[in-house]
């Protein structure tokens, strides 16, 4: 979707909780977005893909995601705002929202050409097979505009990659040269990893400052829902329930505190 001037503003990865009812494939939207992409929608966990499980329109001047499907009864849906608004790069461009590539697996292929180049890779790509987050290096690696998996995805899994589209130089307002600096604002979305054992609760983070909206906390894969599923304070991850014995957790730290 189009606008004339600066696209609508919302905060930096703001949340929104839906439940599906058996009935409805439209659900009013918090915050107006530019594009499906704008968004990263999790329904019962599972990542959707955009443009295709679900697509973005006003209706009566409402902002509405309309999915493809009707979500069944009960169904979780989580919705987080990706908060493109509270950053601008360096030049003069407004920056670009992330970028969002679909593939389909044949059981054979293992490189796939994104449509734009991730400044960096192992930091600024979220990629899910079938809604599964993978590791970069164990499960995937970028060069350039390339997207090259360790195996082959199966036949028809749905593949996911999305370029966060963070640079070395991200500003944020009008500021003198040099005077903010990625590692400044912590402009990062590196992971980090730890391994359930039954009965701890508690994980240490190796960053602070962030909150349950600012993480992207992954069991085995499936994305958990903040609040719900865990809640941070200080540098502390706690689960309401103890992931199970050999579950990988992966944590994606993204970024936060910006505004516009």
């Amino acid at each position: 979707m189009s606008y004339i001037g600066k696209e609508p503003a919302y905060g930096a990865f703001e949340k929104q909780n839906i439940t599906g009812d058996g009935s409805n494939s439209q659900f009013t939207l918090t915050h107006p977005v530019a594009s499906a992409s704008s968004i990263l929608v999790s329904l019962g966990g599972v990542i959707q893909e955009p443009e295709t499980a679900y697509t973005i329109s006003f209706v009566s001047g409402e902002p509405k995601i309309t999915f493809s499907f009707t979500p069944t009864n009960g169904t979780k849906i989580f919705i987080i705002y990706l908060g493109r608004q509270a950053l601008t790069q360096s030049a003069a461009s407004l920056t670009a929202d992330p970028t969002v590539d679909s593939f389909t697996g044949d059981g054979s292929d293992t490189t796939f050409s994104l449509s734009t180049t991730p400044a960096l890779p192992s930091k600024t790509m979220l990629v899910f097979v079938n809604g599964v987050f993978q590791k970069y290096t164990t499960n995937y690696s970028v060069s350039g505009t390339t997207l090259t998996f360790t195996s082959a995805p199966a036949n028809s899994a749905v593949i996911v990659a999305i370029n966060m589209n963070s640079t070395t130089e991200v500003v944020v307002g009008t500021v003198s040269n040099n005077a903010i600096t990625n590692a400044k604002l912590s402009l990062s979305y590196a992971p980090s990893f730890f391994t359930g054992d039954g009965s701890s609760t508690a994980f240490t983070l190796t960053e602070s400052n962030h909150t349950q909206n600012t993480l992207l906390v992954t069991e085995d894969g499936v994305l958990q829902r903040p609040t719900t599923k865990y809640s941070v304070s200080g540098t502390t991850l706690t689960f309401v329930t103890a992931p199970s014995n050999g579950v990988e957790i992966g944590v994606r730290y993204l970024p936060f505190g910006a505004t516009s």
